[in-house]
């Protein structure tokens, strides 16, 4: 079973406490569990590591790719089982590029609020299908 009970405030203040650390963590559980949700896709989402060292081969360019694919993929998963996307690939690199820094960093908040939603979303739809 995979876990569907994230909630944004939380991993918001596990952020803080941790001085970013849990996000890495976050990065590594949603590729999990994207990978095994979307399994048979045809697709793979790398894991931290390759983020990590990619992120900084490509000045974060490698990172914004990779939560494009990752945001895709998702949506994609929530289409083929009959479920309204919560984040697209429109909303985000709109959140990203524009309504982010417009709206002083709280556009933000609310994109990474839907992506853990959305997570949970894809996470519960894969549990129900494995009963």
């Amino acid at each position: 079973m995979l876990k569907t009970n994230r909630w944004f405030w939380k991993t918001f203040l596990f952020c803080i406490i941790t001085l970013g650390i849990y996000g890495f963590y976050l990065i590594h559980a949603f590729a999990k569990d994207t990978n095994t949700v979307c399994e048979g896709d045809g697709k793979h989402t790398s894991g931290l590591l390759v983020f990590l060292l990619l992120g900084i081969v490509t000045g974060t360019i490698y990172n914004i790719v990779w939560s494009v694919l990752l945001v895709d993929r998702r949506a994609t998963f929530l289409q083929k089982h009959k479920a309204e996307p919560i984040v697209t690939v429109k909303s985000w690199l709109l959140t990203q590029f524009l309504l982010g820094w417009l709206t002083l960093g709280i556009m933000y908040l609310v994109r990474g609020a839907r992506i853990i939603h959305q997570q949970n979303a894809i996470n519960e739809i894969y549990n129900q299908l494995s009963k």
